[in-house]
């Protein structure tokens, strides 16, 4: 039994693998869309953090205010 590797195998491999260069620009697109999706998740966590301390001052400020005026807080 012959298990060499006949043209047409190689064919076929070349029809289903990329190339290293076509591999290259498939991982550079790859990397430019995940550096995209990272610097959006990023942002979001900044803000998340702005928004979180925004939001004990103001419950800070509130129940001073309560305190202050005699308002039973919620």
């Amino acid at each position: 039994m012959d298990m060499a590797i006949t043209k047409k195998d190689i064919a076929f491999l070349g029809e289903i693998f990329l190339t290293k260069e076509e591999f290259a620009v498939y991982r550079s697109e790859l990397m430019d869309k995940l550096d995209g999706i990272l610097k959006e998740i990023l942002t979001s966590r900044e803000e998340m953090t702005v928004v979180t301390h925004q939001v004990s001052n103001h419950e800070d400020r509130i129940t001073k205010l309560e305190t202050k005026t005699g308002i039973t807080p919620a």
